[in-house]
C-alpha cells in the first residue's frame, strides 16, 4: 500500500515555494494553487486511507467527499475549506 508523500519531501522544487507561500500567508499565484492541489489530490487519493479506524459510513462518506471537493480547489479559500474538512477525519497533510 503506498503512503502519500508530504510536501516536505517533494523533490521538483515546485511545491515547497508554493506551500510556504500559503503557510505564510503570501499571496498564492496560480501555479501555485495548482500545485498544491495536485499534492492534495496524490494525498486523499492514497489507499492508506481506506484503511483507517475512522472507516464506520460516515466516514467513508466524507472521505468520498475530501476526494471529490480536491478538484474544486481554486484560491486560498477553497485550500483551507478542505484542509478543514480533512482534520475532521484526523487528516493532516500540512
Amino acid at each position: 500500500m503506498k503512503a502519500p508523500i508530504y510536501w516536505m519531501n517533494e523533490t521538483t522544487g515546485i511545491l515547497k515555494p508554493a506551500m510556504e507561500h500559503y503557510l505564510y500567508n503570501v499571496p498564492l499565484a496560480v501555479k501555485d494553487i495548482g500545485a498544491i492541489r495536485a499534492y492534495l489530490r496524490q494525498w486523499v487519493r492514497s489507499e492508506v486511507w481506506d484503511q483507517n479506524p475512522y472507516s464506520d459510513e460516515n466516514g467513508r462518506a466524507l472521505l468520498a467527499n475530501l476526494r471529490e471537493l480536491v478538484d474544486s480547489i481554486h484560491d486560498r479559500a477553497g485550500i483551507d475549506t478542505w484542509l478543514d474538512l480533512a482534520l475532521e477525519l484526523g487528516m493532516d497533510p500540512l
